[in-house]
């Protein structure tokens, strides 16, 4: 059987360091507008706090839960420093072309322009094999990870101006060699990213970029169990790959 380098780097980080804080003046996002999907919880939640604390213009964050939305507003404004941060959020499904359309009219009104988009908003299914799976749980998928980031995308390209920025939130489910019962997300993950590098040929005057941040303990994660483990990953490494 063929082993699957993970090994790419010498180093490992599990949290933020230096030389990529939020709080280091090189990286200052000082006079940006930065518009964030799934902002309400886990992995969009904190990136939209790194840009408050990275003082940010303005942040504008969606989502589908209302509460989850106002709360983070609120811990958000806590931890901005220096020039007050603008926050303002809508509530939004990002397979709904019309909420989508409307949460880009509201961000625009409240603050001309918008410069950087972060795709973070996605869906896990169930853990199951295809036989066992319920498709229209396993469809919700592509809808959620592939319908809505074209839409939050083509949105904010029809705004964009040269120098903005796009910035998806992908996995390394997307990949990696199959794992059994993951074969909705890893392959709607991997779909959008090549829609991702076709938008950066599409528009060369902007920056895209896909990154996999990582395996991170969200709600959503948790929903993997421990099937995501560098561990299952060798294990599941098919012969040939």
């Amino acid at each position: 059987m063929a082993t699957f380098k993970l090994d790419f780097v010498p180093t490992y980080h599990h949290d933020t360091y230096d030389a990529i804080s939020e709080t280091n003046p090189d990286l200052s996002c000082e006079g940006k507008v930065v518009f964030v999907t799934g902002g309400g919880r886990g992995i969009g939640r904190e990136i939209a706090k790194a840009f408050a604390v990275a003082g940010a213009k303005g942040v504008f964050i969606i989502g589908r839960t209302a509460t989850e939305l106002l709360s983070a507003v609120k811990e958000i404004k806590s931890l901005s420093t220096g020039t007050p941060v603008s926050f303002h959020h809508a509530e939004a499904d990002i397979t709904d072309r019309e909420a989508v359309s409307s949460a880009f009219k509201k961000a625009i009104a409240a603050f001309g322009h918008i410069n950087i988009l972060i795709q973070n908003a996605g869906y896990l299914d169930a853990h199951r094999s295809l036989l066992d799976s319920d498709l229209d749980d396993y469809w919700k998928t592509f809808e959620i990870n592939v319908k809505g980031g074209l839409l939050v995308t083509q949105q904010f390209l029809k705004q964009s101006q040269p120098g903005d920025t796009i910035i998806n939130i992908g996995s390394g489910a997307g990949h990696l060699p199959p794992i059994p019962g993951y074969s909705a997300y890893s392959s709607s993950k991997l779909a959008f990213a090549k829609m991702i590098e076709c938008v950066q040929l599409e528009n060369p005057h902007l920056r895209v970029f896909n990154i996999n941040p990582g395996a991170i303990a969200t709600e959503m994660q948790k929903k993997s169990g421990d099937i995501a483990t560098v561990d299952n990953i060798r294990k599941f490494t098919i012969s040939g790959v």
